[in-house]
């Protein structure tokens, strides 16, 4: 069994899209849940990011971008 990673921070998940691993994304409620397979690499992200490090704002700003188009379809389709 495959474990994952589940989080409702949008802009987490956009740098970790920025990063080359993208999530799944399930509706929990009314809130979309994004999903990540645990791995070795997405923990030493996970401590990138919440040390601040350095990444291109334009490509984060549109990574947020796709990722609440996508939640919005998901809640269009319910």
């Amino acid at each position: 069994m495959i474990k994952t990673f589940q989080t409702l921070d949008l802009y987490l998940s956009a740098f970790l899209s920025l990063q080359g691993i993208s999530p799944n994304l399930k509706i929990n409620g009314n809130k979309v849940v994004f999903l990540f397979d645990a791995s070795d690499q997405l923990y030493k992200l996970l401590a990138d990011f919440n040390s601040n490090i350095s990444i291109p704002v334009t490509d984060f700003c549109t990574a947020i971008k796709i990722l609440r188009g996508q939640m919005i379809t998901m809640r269009g389709q319910r």
